[in-house]
């Protein structure tokens, strides 16, 4: 049970979380805090939208949980409570109702496709689909009835909707909806009834399943840590559920295992790949005293650690919440159309009836002057119908979405497009985002008579024995030179520090600094080398001497800079660089790439200030990265954008766009296509709007009749059609 006291006992309050199922945007938030919130007993409502939640504080002494689900019922909505699980419910299948509408989506798709072909046949052509009064009358009793099974299929999720808004006295987009399309059947026509019907339930369908894709992407990110972990205790090693363990405890990780919780090494080294944490390209090394954190591999050592917290007090649990948090707070406002919405329907309705009667009544009632007036506000409510501005904005989106797609870019929602339009600020990640996020050798120095390609043999012949990342930069960077690795023996790791082995009975070694130091070699020059440019520094020796040096980056995208530039260009006013890295590497690549700002060893809460700080100095911001520490401030972002192909899958699901082929070129020309789409929606909205109020005044004066009125509202529907298809020819180039 979820209920909890107040921390005012003498407040008789509780609370409950509600699972909301089609909770999935703005939409839903809205309806529910007009239907509830202003209720006698309703304390205090929050939303969570990421996971389809609504928190109630509520007075025992008006409500109950049951009473609660029922008015929840009452709007429309399907509601249950929250019972909290031990354990992610990550894999819960999706519920019943949402099913059900994508089988009656389809089904109604069905259903109309069928229609138009025979609608089609019977015509003798296509046309006939946008036929308006007598053309109307030439449809086969079967087309128009399996356009009116197509409708029932789409509007069984829209139609109790929009009755339970009139009982509110509130339009909302669902009665906008019905009332396009019982004016279009009332029109005759069926077919325009039944596309809007069916694009608008795809739209529904379509945001639900990306909010419960991403909410269960959110979830099993818990299944990074394992559930199990080794203990030392007084009687040897033992097996522990991770939730069992306490603060203090010391728990042995083996080579390639995932640390389990959060901690400090005791004993042991090794490498630990913290990329699914901190997104750094290249494993850690690791000794007694460093810290671990749960969820990341560790490499080629044991270790033990001591924990410090416990399994909900990690830093991968943090970022869950952190996500959580952000998307409760970047809940987006209401869109336009929805708001006009809420005063053109009831507006329109009032003025037909007022058109209907108050000439009559001055001029005196008869049967003539009764008819022609009656037949002028059927004219107005033709020309109020709302099917142009309905299409208007989901037509162009469409289209957009459409040729984002084609070109590379995964992008969400409308609602995404338009804001990536109007950002000020972009904040960048680096590590694989303005650079690949693989090492690469970039130098190779050598020293005596080394040569270079005799280097890359001995060091090849030693990295392939290892699936180190370095080792496979350096195997790669061979083969792009064809050296032939040497034949080495006695191959042995050096945890921690690197490898070892023998050659013509020489023992041979390569590694870190760090190891360098330890052969009694002298590393200090090789480090002051290395700083000024960021690299990570490979030693290759024998004995205490240095044979030679490898200088690994991760690389620079080509692109970078020209993207950065592209950004200013747009009128982007702040391009900001933030990492996890180090600080020297940080502000090599700040530097190279041309950004307005930059900082570096950066936690995911910092990146989160980042976004906040932002958004307060220029109101809309985009935050593009590819980590899992990345996913709070692409959650906490106006848009969050992912690289696709490096990025995590729990970036790629918080974000709000994915760059499918890592193009970060692709980012300007992704705000630029949203500006297009912006400028043609508006563009369809006046001149919907426009049309309709020129024949709003000709029919007051009685200069307008139902003809004409159809007339108009089929040639601005395909008008805003055919602007809006225009989008579907943008290309990156």
């Amino acid at each position: 049970m979820t209920q909890q006291p107040p921390d005012n006992p003498s407040a008789d309050l509780l609370s409950v979380s509600i699972q909301v199922t089609e909770l999935d945007c703005a939409e839903e938030v809205r309806i529910l805090k007009d239907g509830l919130a202003s209720k006698p007993g309703i304390e205090k409502l929050e939303f969570d939208v990421m996971r389809g939640r609504m928190d109630v504080e509520y007075d025992a002494g008006h409500w109950n949980v049951t009473r609660l689900l029922e008015a929840v019922s009452s709007l429309g909505m399907t509601a249950q409570e929250v019972i909290e699980a031990p354990k992610s419910t990550s894999n819960q299948p999706p519920s019943r109702q949402n099913v059900y509408r994508e089988r009656a989506l389809v089904r109604s798709g069905a259903f109309l496709i069928v229609a138009v072909v025979i609608q089609a046949w019977d015509s003798g052509g296509i046309a006939a689909l946008f036929g308006h009064g007598e053309g109307a009358h030439t449809i086969s009793v079967l087309a128009i009835v399996l356009y009116l099974i197509s409708i029932a299929l789409g509007i069984r999720w829209i139609f109790p909707k929009a009755v339970k808004a009139v009982r509110r006295f509130s339009a909302d987009m669902n009665l906008l909806m019905t009332v396009a399309v019982l004016g279009a059947i009332i029109l005759g026509e069926f077919f325009e009834a039944a596309m809007v019907t069916f694009l608008f339930t795809l739209s529904e369908v379509l945001e639900q399943r990306s909010v419960t894709k991403a909410r269960r992407s959110i979830q099993s990110l818990m299944s990074l840590a394992p559930d199990i972990a080794r203990v030392k205790t007084n009687t040897g090693i033992e097996e522990i559920a991770t939730d069992d363990i306490e603060n203090g405890q010391v728990c042995l990780v083996r080579p390639g295992e995932r640390i389990p919780l959060d901690g400090k090494i005791v004993q042991g080294v090794s490498a630990i790949d913290q990329a699914p944490i901190t997104g750094e390209s290249v494993p850690v090394e690791k000794e007694p005293g460093d810290p671990v954190y749960a969820g990341t591999i560790n490499g080629s050592g044991s270790i033990e650690f001591r924990v410090e917290g416990t399994s909900g007090s990690t830093l991968l649990n943090r970022i869950v919440r952190l996500i959580d948090q952000a998307y409760q707070r970047r809940a987006p406002s209401e869109q336009w159309v929805d708001q006009f919405a809420r005063y053109y329907t009831p507006t329109m309705m009032l003025l037909a009836v007022a058109v209907m009667v108050i000439p009559p009544t001055i001029v005196g009632w008869s049967a003539n002057t009764a008819t022609t007036w009656f037949y002028n506000g059927l004219v107005l409510l033709v020309i109020a119908c709302p099917c142009a501005l309905v299409i208007s904005t989901p037509v162009s989106i469409v289209s957009a979405l459409t040729a984002a797609a084609r070109n590379g870019v995964l992008v969400k929602g409308g609602l995404s497009l338009e804001t990536l339009a109007k950002v000020k600020a972009v904040v960048l990640d680096k590590t694989g985002t303005l650079t690949t996020g693989l090492p690469t050798v970039t130098n190779v120095q050598c020293f005596g008579e080394m040569t270079s390609e005799q280097a890359l043999a001995l060091a090849t012949g030693l990295q392939n024995h290892s699936t180190h990342p370095i080792a496979k930069a350096i195997l790669h960077y061979a083969n792009q030179h064809e050296v032939t690795p040497a034949d080495l023996q006695q191959v042995e790791e050096i945890p921690g520090r690197g490898i070892s082995g023998r050659f013509n009975e020489q023992p041979v070694w390569l590694g870190s600094t760090r190891l360098a130091t330890e052969q009694g070699a002298d590393t200090a020059h090789l480090e002051d080398a290395a700083a000024g440019t960021g690299a990570n520094v490979v030693v290759l020796g024998q004995a205490n001497h240095v044979l030679a040096t490898f200088q690994l980056q991760d690389e620079l995208r080509d692109s970078a800079a020209s993207a950065v530039a592209s950004l200013h260009r747009l009128g982007v006013d702040q391009v900001e660089l933030i990492s996890g890295d180090r600080t020297n590497v940080v502000q090599e690549v700040a530097e190279k790439v041309g950004v307005d700002a930059w900082k570096a060893e950066q936690l995911p809460e910092d990146k989160i200030e980042a976004v906040t700080r932002l958004r307060n100095e220029h109101k809309l911001v985009a935050m593009v990265g590819d980590g899992i520490n990345d996913g709070p401030a692409l959650a906490a972002a106006d848009v969050g954008i992912a690289m696709g192909a490096m990025g995590s899958d729990t970036a790629i699901e918080t974000a709000d766009v994915a760059l499918m082929a890592d193009e970060i070129e692709k980012l300007p020309w992704l705000i630029a296509h949203g500006r297009k789409t912006l400028n043609l929606i508006r563009q369809n909205i006046v001149a919907a709007l426009a049309i309709k109020v020129i024949f709003i005044v000709l029919t007051m004066i009685g200069y307008s009749n139902l003809w004409l009125a159809i007339l108009a509202d089929t040639g601005v529907s395909l008008a805003v059609i055919a602007n809006s298809l225009r989008l579907l020819r943008t290309k990156t180039s």
